[in-house]
């Protein structure tokens, strides 16, 4: 039997749920394959979405119209904003979730979403033919290089990329055009994404136990891969784990120290009204967002902790000790990580507790989280022992930390092995440079990470959607979101270890905080059809607000007998004379929230704010203290988007340039860069090659 769609997704994870939940609001008629319906969006690891960096990816998939924020504000149990103590480019927002309900919330959507069906199945393979010629997006990939001039100069600028000759030979030859699965079922699809996860001839290891598996008690996709490889994309294994599950009634809770989450009622989404499936959707096809929003009374209504109807639940934390090490470390012979059995790479970032011990030597104790699960099990997850050492060795290990002297388990700690296809033979639009209309995201890139698989799955649904109607791909730069960062590390740099975000990674930090990602990207999820008119509207009305805050401040002066006295009792020095209120504000000590009491006229200007006061305040305050900082690295951005401007592929035979070092002929030969400064970001390419780049092109 065969069925036609023009989208399909392969895999319900993270990225998929966002992939196909963005092909279908567009207008795609788009098929969602799983294994499971039961397992939508299931959280493999710890119960949490955000952290350092990837709590920006959520709040950015929010703001182009995804919805992992929503679903993650309905079923939050905790939330917390972390690096307060630091600058606001390191906010990061970060949520426990129930992660039974984070299942259904994400399932609700996705029924819910016009232009998607769901079909519970595994894929046998990839249905692949040769390509009749440059179609789709091949061609159509760039980013787009408008220089910003402003603290919001991503709202303006069009990420759409624009037509462009490629070489002959970056022109795919094959064409993916289906899928078969088990059932015996041929879906034919114009695009398809992979988003399989740790599915791929997974191989999961508990001590010298082997077992196959995508995840515990479920089954790998062990033809899949290979019907991919065989037309020339290169795959390759990597590792990682998880933690044990502990029974919280075996906990004495009193041996920790319980860790709350803030107070301040934060969510992620932008956007508080109704569900991402009630936004509406585009007319497959149109460029516009001109369509009916249908308010919802669904769950997702909600938002964090308990004003969603959930109560707000601590994490606790405890240490390991100098006996829980010694039984560690009796355990390596029959660790996989240190017996040969394991030979993939795992995240260097997120640890096993046996490798701290053997790289930590000295080190007399690690840090444990004990996080819960929700709210209506004795699930809890302990973050920092992911292990795959044998099962007693856990246990036993673990029983010798005071708190966990009656533990008992729900099931142990492992690692899993899997495949994942080289980035580097990606466009940025994320479809595959060897086979036109397969685009993949997540895991399958080398990631790691709920978030960063999100946010690809989000990228890859837009373009997947938009390739059908042989329209212009969507490539967010890397001062417009640290999505657009994520996608052009794996492209240009490829990745030796799973890949995970950090705020180091971007080197536009300031641009890309967590708190300006509607300011940067609503109006693109708007143009490309995902985000709603009403979210549009939503988001002009804080940027107005926002912009009033500012000019007052600029033009109101501050007197020094209505502030000195608040001033010296806050530690800082009083004025010597009178000044602008946006002067003031430069102040670290200082901010609105303190000067308003002693300024009638801010606080009035605060009070008129009727909707998400501290929100846009917080906005306004970090803009006006912070505009020095913001403005050098727009002027930064600019001078990196003429060397954007420049297109290099197709133009060079770079083994036979002798005036740039060997290794970097050697890297740009094998990435092939777009453009000059996707070459200057390649390992390897020095800037002196850069330049002599430049000199063979009359620069």
């Amino acid at each position: 039997m065969e069925k036609y769609y023009d989208v399909i997704v392969i895999g319900a994870g993270h990225a998929g749920c966002e992939a196909a939940h963005a092909a279908a609001r567009i207008g795609a008629s788009t098929l969602l394959i799983t294994m499971d319906m039961n397992k939508i969006a299931q959280m493999s690891c710890n119960p949490a979405i955000g952290g350092i960096a990837k709590g920006q990816i959520v709040r950015e998939i929010d703001a182009l119209g995804g919805a992992m924020g929503h679903v993650t504000d309905a079923t939050t149990i905790q939330f917390r904003m972390l690096n307060r103590s630091k600058g606001p480019a390191m906010w990061s927002p970060r949520a426990q979730c129930d992660r039974g309900k984070f299942i259904w919330a994400w399932r609700e959507v996705l029924e819910n979403t016009p232009n998607l069906h769901i079909w519970q199945d595994q894929v046998r393979r990839l249905i692949v033919e040769d390509s009749p010629g440059t179609q789709g997006s091949l061609a159509k990939t760039r980013p787009d290089a408008q220089s910003p001039n402003a603290e919001t100069h991503l709202e303006a600028q069009s990420p759409i990329a624009e037509s462009s000759s490629v070489c002959s030979d970056c022109v795919a030859t094959k064409t993916a055009v289906g899928v078969e699965t088990y059932l015996g079922m041929t879906f034919r699809a114009k695009s398809i994404i992979l988003t399989a996860g740790t599915f791929l001839n997974g191989l999961m290891h508990i001590g010298r136990v082997k077992l196959p598996g995508g995840r515990c008690a479920e089954p790998p996709s062990l033809e899949l891969a290979e019907s991919i490889a065989q037309h020339g994309i290169r795959v390759a294994r990597m590792k990682t784990g998880t933690p044990v599950r502990i029974d919280a009634r075996s906990v004495d809770f009193s041996l920790m120290t319980e860790q709350p989450g803030d107070t301040e009622g934060r969510k992620f989404s932008y956007y508080p009204f109704s569900s991402p499936a009630s936004e509406g959707a585009a007319s497959f096809g149109s460029n516009k967002s001109s369509y009916n929003v249908i308010h919802s009374t669904s769950s997702l209504q909600g938002v964090a902790g308990e004003s969603c109807g959930l109560p707000s639940l601590p994490c606790w934390i405890t240490y390991t000790n100098e006996a829980v090490h010694e039984r560690l470390r009796a355990g390596l012979p029959d660790s996989p990580l240190y017996n040969g059995q394991i030979q993939s790479i795992g995240p260097r970032y997120c640890p096993s507790i046996e490798t701290k011990l053997v790289t930590f030597p000295d080190k007399d104790q690690h840090q444990l989280f004990l996080e819960p699960e929700g709210t209506n099990t004795n699930e809890y997850y302990l973050n920092g022992f992911s292990s795959s050492l044998p099962i007693e060795v856990q246990i036993e290990a673990l029983r010798l930390i005071p708190a966990f002297r009656n533990l008992e388990i729900y099931r142990p700690g492992y690692a899993i092995e899997y495949d994942f296809f080289d980035p580097t033979q990606l466009h940025h639009s994320l479809e595959s440079r060897v086979i036109s209309g397969l685009f993949l995201a997540g895991q399958v890139n080398g990631t790691t990470g709920y978030e960063e698989a999100a946010g690809q799955g989000l990228i890859a649904g837009i373009n997947a959607a938009r390739h059908c109607t042989g329209q212009d791909s969507l490539v967010l730069q890397r001062d417009q979101a640290y999505i657009g960062v994520l996608i052009d590390d794996l492209v240009c740099k490829g990745v030796d270890e799973p890949y995970r975000m950090f705020t180091s990674r971007a080197e536009y930090r300031i641009l890309l905080r967590q708190d300006n990602a509607d300011a940067r990207l609503t109006e693109i999820g708007h143009r490309m059809g995902l985000a709603s008119s009403e979210r549009l509207y939503h988001y002009l009305k804080k940027k107005e607000e926002v912009e009033r805050i500012i000019r007052f401040a600029e033009d109101f002066s501050v007197k020094m007998g209505d502030v000195n006295a608040l001033l010296e009792q806050l530690g800082t020095a009083p004025l010597a004379r009178g000044c602008k209120l946006r002067e003031l504000l430069g102040r670290p000590q200082i901010s609105i929230g303190n000067l308003a009491p002693a300024l009638p006229h801010l606080r009035q200007l605060i009070d008129t704010i009727a909707e998400r006061q501290d929100e846009i305040v917080e906005e306004a305050e970090i803009q006006i203290k912070y505009s020095g900082y913001i403005a050098r690295e727009v002027e930064q951005a600019e001078k990196m988007h003429r060397l954007e401007n420049i297109r290099i592929r197709g133009r060079f035979d770079y083994s036979t340039l002798q005036s740039i070092s060997t290794e970097g002929r050697q890297k740009l030969t094998a990435h092939d860069p777009e453009t000059l400064a996707q070459a200057s970001r390649i390992p390897g390419v020095s800037p002196s090659d850069i330049n002599v780049l430049l000199v063979l092109l009359g620069r």
